[in-house]
């Protein structure tokens, strides 16, 4: 039924004026994004779309920054979309005969991994994220061009498997980066050049790069708001740092839909075009550098990219011969997640392209049974080991609540902050977003895959692992602390004017310094992480140890106080050694210790 569906939506498009629709998506896309820039919602954006072997729009709008104009030439830095340039690379080498998609990863690369892979991961594993890699930010970023070192980075910070690889997805940059790594050590090019001369330059890309760089004549820069956000260097620089243009990314898109030989062979398409592991049969499933998505209720492929503020998409839609490339170069509040969906919404209405109806269930599964699915959810791309698990507390969440009429209400999945309805499908416990393509599907142990990320599991949150209770947490060590810092100099200071004698001043010096080493631990651990991003493994393991600061004054004031005349200074003591026990407790939760680095 599906496919006839998809078939009768083509032909009516075949049966619309070509010109009539070119024209459409140009006037759409100029009316968007120039109300959008007028919004707000960033400073300009590039835009391709080409179809039937054509280029129909290939333009920028609104400025790059503040003295460059956005046009169809000017570079944007289109983050993760290089995923696909890299899957092509790889798959060339397989082609060659250099790269196997059946060996073990470790089998053909020249360097030792930090963590070798304690099972057989293969490229098919890389190329769909579904290696198991733990997520890493420790060293993810470095301060130049010049520190900028892939091969250190893999060699010291590869994460360990935290699954078995080919059970389930999760969004991996080092595998990517890894992938990248195979075509170095398989061509003896490193892999800029490779890809400048295997793929940029046959298709014609004259501009593109996956060389970082802020060259302000022809390179957009980025903003949070009004405020330009810096330029930051990666070292898993196949996984996301291409820099590329609108006319660019028009002759890669045709080169996909034309099945470009000097891209790839039929057998690789077919590899990035079709999917080649699914979490849920109903929902998008991953391909080859590329993942499934919906295009006015027709299948399609595509890839995301952010960075710097920067969010773009590639999507091709094989079944109308069109590929359509979207940058933006800033973010204005939680909305602006939804912008490139509803870009392409849009985009796909003023095509005449509609969504299919959904075909609903016939007995929708009972309010109890989905309440056991109700919670909090937040995705499975976290980094478990090591103190950057901290950062999953800054990781936004998905409600979902389930209705008595068998509905479910959600957060909306790009988390901009709304919510929507879903109605069951035919098939059990996978919702349909109302008047909208987007799908949901409830899964075994507590998790949930939907087609806006089908390249993640969603885990619901435990109890422990709410933000709310580690805010609650930090909110009463910082109450304690704050309100001991002034009450006990004010005190002692009225004291001394009042000429009155202050009981037992080693319990008010101990207090004092215990609650102020306190929180100066905790403003040392929140450096650390930041240190620990940037590569300063040493300095940030050493900061780390700041805790044990205030937990040695914490047992020496226990042991003065419990010699002391306790009676008059119980509440407090309790107050101090509770924010202490809390403070102690979350990090260790949080694996913020020297010993977890």
């Amino acid at each position: 039924m599906r496919t006839i569906l998809s078939l009768l939506a083509v032909s009516l498009l075949a049966a619309v004026p070509v010109q009539a629709i070119e024209q459409n998506a140009t006037n759409y896309t100029e009316t968007y994004m120039e109300e959008r820039i007028e919004e707000g919602s960033f400073k300009g954006a590039i835009v391709s779309i080409v179809q039937d072997g054509d280029v129909v729009l290939a333009d920028g709008y609104g400025m790059a920054h503040a003295s460059l104009e956005a046009d169809a030439d000017t570079l944007f830095r289109a983050g993760s979309v290089g995923k696909s340039m890299t899957a092509a690379a790889v798959l060339q080498q397989v082609e060659a005969g250099t790269l196997s998609l059946e060996a073990s990863i470790t089998d053909m690369l020249s360097i030792e991994l930090a963590n070798e892979p304690a099972e057989t991961v293969t490229i098919p594993h890389l190329l769909t994220h579904t290696a198991g890699f733990d997520e890493t930010m420790t060293g993810f970023y470095a301060t130049s061009y010049d520190e900028v070192d892939p091969v250190r980075f893999l060699e010291e910070r590869t994460p360990a498997l935290k699954r078995s690889p080919g059970t389930e997805v999760e969004y991996s940059n080092v595998g990517l980066a890894i992938a990248g790594q195979l075509v170095e050590d398989a061509s003896g090019e490193p892999f800029p050049d490779y890809v400048e001369a295997h793929i940029f330059e046959p298709l014609g890309m004259n501009d593109s790069s996956f060389r970082q760089h802020e060259d302000s004549s022809a390179v957009a820069a980025s903003y949070i708001g009004d405020q330009p956000y810096p330029y930051s260097y990666i070292h898993m620089v196949p996984a996301g740092s291409i820099t590329t243009s609108a006319n660019d990314m028009a002759l890669y898109m045709l080169a996909h839909l034309e099945q470009n030989e000097e891209l790839a062979s039929s057998e690789s398409f077919s590899l990035m075009h079709e999917p080649q592991f699914h979490m849920h049969e109903d929902v998008p499933g991953m391909h080859f550098g590329h993942y499934g998505s919906q295009f006015g209720g027709l299948d399609a492929v595509r890839h995301d990219g952010s960075i710097d503020a920067f969010m773009s998409t590639m999507m091709l839609v094989p079944e109308l011969d069109l590929g359509i490339f979207v940058s933006t170069n800033g973010v204005t509040g939680i909305e602006s997640q939804r912008v490139i969906a509803d870009y392409l919404s849009g985009l796909a209405e003023a095509m005449g392209v509609e969504t299919e109806p959904h075909t609903l269930a016939e007995t929708p599964t009972t309010e109890d049974d989905l309440a056991n699915f109700s919670g909090s959810y937040t995705m499975n791309r976290v980094n478990e080991k090591g103190p950057l698990s901290i950062i999953s507390i800054f990781n936004p969440t998905i409600s979902i609540e389930a209705a008595s009429d068998g509905t479910l209400s959600v957060d909306d999945l790009h988390f901009s902050g709304g919510r929507y309805t879903m109605q069951e499908s035919s098939s059990p416990l996978v919702f349909q977003q109302v008047n909208d393509d987007e799908t949901l599907a409830l899964l075994e142990n507590d998790q949930f895959i939907s087609s806006v990320y089908p390249m993640m599991v969603f885990n619901r949150v435990p109890l422990i692992g709410e933000r709310y209770l580690s805010y609650a947490v930090l909110g009463f060590i910082g109450a304690v602390a704050v309100f001991f810092l002034l009450v006990i100099p004010v005190r002692g200071l009225y004291r001394i004017i009042r000429r009155r004698k202050v009981p037992d001043k080693r319990l008010r010096i101990l207090a004092f310094f215990t609650v102020l080493f306190l929180l100066l631990a905790a403003g040392t651990m929140a450096a650390s992480v930041q240190l620990l991003i940037f590569g300063y493994v040493t300095a940030g393991t050493f900061m780390l140890a700041a805790p044990l600061v205030p937990l040695l004054l914490a047992l020496i004031y226990a042991l003065v106080w419990w010699r002391a005349d306790r009676a008059k200074s119980s509440v407090g003591f309790l107050l101090i050694q509770a924010a202490v026990v809390f403070f102690a407790a979350f990090a260790l939760y949080w694996q913020m210790t020297p010993f977890h680095v």
